[in-house]
């Protein structure tokens, strides 16, 4: 509780914040593929280098991004967050903005 009698309550984790945690943390487990794949079904839209990503082309294009051949990913969220995933010379990279 602050002195001037108001409490700060934590602000809640987004959705795409615990798709973060989760995939970070597979990396060490080499499973985050699965991971990544998890956070996409979650996800409202999923965006590879801007354009829309239908269902079925999914798992090709994980698997393309964590070569490194692959273009960036969106995935954006029902609560307005959105976690951005890139792959550059093997090192997996995300970010969330809400």
């Amino acid at each position: 509780m602050k002195a001037n009698g108001n409490s700060e309550a934590p602000t809640p984790k987004s959705k795409a914040e615990d798709h973060k945690e989760v995939i970070m943390s597979s990396v060490q487990e080499q499973t985050e593929s699965p991971a990544i794949t998890d956070a996409a079904r979650a996800a409202t839209h999923v965006y590879c280098a801007e354009k829309l990503v239908r269902p079925e082309e999914l798992s090709t294009l994980v698997g393309q991004a964590l070569d490194g051949a692959g273009e960036p990913f969106r995935l954006t969220f029902d609560d307005d967050s959105s976690l951005y995933l890139t792959t550059s010379t093997g090192i997996l990279t995300a970010t969330v903005s809400k």
